[in-house]
């Protein structure tokens, strides 16, 4: 009796550690998200949210790139020929990804947001369901996509925008890029994007290694 009831627990505590990855990563989104609004944010009008201030706050640098030789007002010249900048910069992101759909009429924008953010949940949703429980990281792919997805949701119900804040600009190379700013929520979705890419490409290898031993296994033909 014990040892049959021993996988349901297993299993509850499994399904409990999904619960509190995906309360942690959107208690993670929303927290920073405060504090960015918060602490950047210099300037809002009262009525239209696309006239505001922010500020920028460098956290890192590693080089010497151009804002850190201003700030500590050094010669160009001592500047270094790679360098990678880390800001928190707080942006208004009426849009989807990198902005797109911002300049869409917002009574349009919001509600298409809104269907495509319920009906990539329900999918996931399913998807997990589904799922067979052994598929331990196919599932904390799909919570990891769901917290990041129900976190910007949040955003665009109460606030109408998503608060970006984390901010990259590099110089590798002679390659220089100002890195479209994001938050911790994207980060959730492009984690878990990446591990299911990594499942699938497990699991094909796993079947075809299966396939090449039942291959191995089976008797030749006669000659």
């Amino acid at each position: 009796m014990e040892s049959k009831l021993q996988p349901q627990r297993t299993g509850r505590l499994i399904m409990f550690g999904y619960i509190l990855l995906f309360l942690a990563m959107v208690g993670l989104d929303q927290t920073t998200k405060y504090h960015a609004q918060r602490q950047y944010m210099t300037w809002s009008h009262e009525t239209d949210l696309r006239s505001y201030r922010g500020d920028s706050y460098r956290v890192m640098t590693w080089g010497v790139s151009p804002s850190l030789a201003t700030e500590k007002g050094m010669e160009r010249s001592t500047m270094s020929a790679n360098w990678v900048d880390f800001h928190l910069t707080y942006v208004r992101n009426p849009g989807a990804a990198w902005g797109s759909f911002a300049n869409t009429p917002e009574h349009i924008r919001l509600w298409l947001f809104y269907t495509v953010t319920v009906f990539v949940s329900g999918m996931i949703l399913y998807l997990f369901r589904s799922s067979h429980p052994g598929q331990r990281l196919a599932r904390t792919s799909l919570v990891l996509v769901l917290s990041g997805a129900a976190g910007n949701f949040i955003d665009r119900v109460l606030l109408k925008y998503v608060i970006d804040f984390l901010h990259f600009h590099w110089k590798i190379f002679g390659w220089e890029y100002s890195f479209p700013v994001f938050n911790w929520a994207d980060v959730a979705i492009n984690v878990g994007i990446a591990l299911m890419l990594i499942d699938m490409l497990l699991q094909e290898v796993s079947l075809r290694r299966g396939a090449k031993q039942v291959a191995l296994q089976q008797p030749s033909a006669a000659p």
